[in-house]
């Protein structure tokens, strides 16, 4: 009984790590494309602060996307992790991962903390929020995360496990930077703070638009991205608070003896908070165009827009709709 349970354990963890971590990162990437293509192309998205953060944020989750989660939870399901076989790649996953996390995350707090800013009966708040400040605290931001996450190049080393036997990609060689990593970094850093962060200051900004009736005074593209960043911080925080538990239940537990099926029940476990984990940075375009009319009537247009680009310049194209065109007068002087 306790064997087969541990086997159908494994085997629904290995089919969940296939099929929905193979979901999240379709999903996840096209968002985040998207998401690129609207801050690029739309007029006044591109002067306002809060997209700024929330077009580098975008950036941040391909990146993250593309190395930490293809790596960790993709890639194993085909027996191909180039991050036990190659130095190289373990070094730069661990260290693109974790600079495009902070990154991402902080940005995101920032465009909460700017919609405070807007909301804000001060008038010196409000005009703090321009253009110029968001470059700065994003380059900030960037070289800050940049520079932090040096370490794990250096640090980060092929190992052989002693209970598996197989070569893995972990922190080894400094005992005080694991234990920084462990107990500040990763439930402090890519959680609590950001988290905190975000929720503070969401409270604060609905504070300000309730107190004051701003919702009619702020222009429309001003409310439509108050709501695209609250939504946004949602999803992130549901993803921080299964990664922050993930976290300090892995540190609380790591000396604890355990039998084959508590860890069949653990890898099961940790195999949803670990996906989920990663919510925060999936679906930020189909919530922007869940929540933002406008922005859904101003994708179509660009939609459009390239479509036609596309219809002139392409020859496949332009050759089929010939094609087409010809075939349909044909049809139509045919004798009966």
């Amino acid at each position: 009984m306790s064997s087969s349970t541990i086997d159908y354990l494994n085997y629904i963890s290995k089919q969940i790590n296939l099929y929905v971590a193979s979901f999240f990162y379709i999903s996840g990437v096209l968002s985040n494309l998207l998401c690129v293509l609207i801050f690029l192309s739309m007029k006044r998205l591109k002067n306002n602060p809060a997209s700024i953060y929330l077009l580098v944020a975008s950036l941040g989750n391909l990146v993250l996307f593309n190395t930490s989660f293809l790596s960790r939870l993709i890639l194993p399901n085909f027996n191909f992790d180039p991050s036990s076989t190659s130095i190289v790649w373990c070094k730069l996953r661990q260290y693109l991962g974790h600079a495009s996390s902070l990154t991402s995350l902080f940005c995101t707090a920032w465009a909460m903390i700017d919609q405070y800013l807007l909301t804000s009966v001060n008038v010196r708040f409000r005009q703090s929020s321009t253009v110029k400040m968001a470059c700065h605290l994003v380059w900030l931001t960037l070289l800050s995360s940049v520079l932090h996450s040096i370490p794990l190049i250096i640090y980060n080393q092929l190992g052989v496990s002693r209970t598996t036997n197989m070569t893995s990609c972990s922190l080894s060689g400094n005992s005080g930077y694991q234990s920084y990593i462990a107990y500040f970094v990763t439930p402090f850093l890519l959680g609590i703070i950001p988290t905190f962060i975000m929720i503070v200051f969401a409270i604060l900004a609905y504070a300000n638009i309730n107190y004051l009736h701003q919702e009619q005074m702020r222009t429309q593209i001003q409310q439509q991205l108050t709501r695209m960043v609250t939504a946004q911080a949602i999803f992130v925080l549901i993803g921080m608070i299964a990664y922050t538990a993930q976290t300090i239940y892995s540190l609380l537990s790591a000396s604890t003896t355990k039998t084959s099926l508590y860890r069949a029940q653990e890898n099961f476990a940790l195999t949803i908070t670990g996906i989920l984990s990663y919510i925060g940075y999936a679906f930020n375009f189909y919530i922007y165009m869940t929540v933002s009319p406008s922005l859904r009537k101003q994708f179509k247009q660009l939609m459009k827009k390239y479509l036609r680009y596309l219809m002139c310049h392409c020859p496949c194209i332009m050759a089929t709709n010939r094609t087409a065109t010809v075939h349909s007068i044909n049809h139509s002087f045919r004798p009966t």
